[in-house]
């Protein structure tokens, strides 16, 4: 009785010690089901990781009603501004009402009073001396001329003037000579377009014109010319 308990337990115990064997070779093999386990629960999504991908792939996708909406509204704010500039953009300009007051400011000045009056003179020329019906109280020559010829003509009430001299003086003294004269008459001068080695000045009064030019001889004398128009009061 005694033998046949000692052989039981004795094959209890080889089983024991082969089924231990066997485990620790399981676990011991890279392939093991074992070792995989790991992998396998990490690999295999729990209830609790799938909730927790699930929660971010819900995160991170677009809501209906909440991010896309916020853009929208947005982009439909900025078009509102952008038609809102158009608009102010295409806005008519003012057109100002025509002016109806008189403007005010200086009158303009009054054309001066005529320089010379009466019946004007018949058209003629003369050599040497100052033709008949020259106006020789408005636009005298200089004192020390030698005339060479002066004309009158007419032209409705306008008289026109010629005349050219020689004088033993300078250019410019010729030229002021004229100046003189012409100014303490109302005239304003102005120079004027000369030949080389002359010079020239023009005069004026209203519609009165008066335009001289001087140039040099080969004696060294002063040679004017004279080109005048002066608007007259006929009777």
């Amino acid at each position: 009785m005694m033998a046949r308990r000692l052989v039981i337990a004795g094959i209890c115990l080889a089983v024991l010690i082969a089924a231990a064997a066997l485990i620790l070779d399981q676990m011991a093999r890279p392939g093991s089901t074992a070792v995989q386990s790991p992998a396998s629960s990490g690999s295999s999504p729990n209830p609790g990781s799938g909730a927790s991908g699930t929660g971010a792939a819900a995160t991170d996708s677009p809501v209906p009603g909440s991010g896309n909406g916020e853009t929208e509204g947005s982009g439909s704010g900025n078009s509102g501004g952008e038609s809102s500039t158009g608009a102010s953009t295409a806005k008519p300009l003012e057109v100002l009402p025509p002016v109806t007051a008189t403007p005010t400011g200086l009158p303009e000045p009054s054309a001066p009073a005529p320089l010379i009056t009466g019946a004007l003179p018949k058209p003629g020329s003369a050599s040497g001396e100052l033709v008949d019906g020259w106006p020789d109280g408005v636009l005298s020559l200089p004192s020390g001329t030698t005339i060479g010829s002066t004309s009158v003509s007419t032209s409705g009430d306008i008289l026109q003037l010629t005349a050219d001299g020689i004088i033993a003086k300078p250019q410019a003294e010729v030229l002021d000579s004229f100046r003189q004269s012409l100014v303490a008459r109302g005239f304003w001068t102005e120079d004027a377009p000369a030949a080389e080695g002359g010079v020239a000045a023009r005069f004026v009064r209203g519609t009165d014109t008066v335009t001289v030019s001087v140039s040099t001889t080969g004696t060294g004398s002063s040679r004017f010319q004279l080109l005048g128009s002066l608007h007259t009061t006929a009777d």
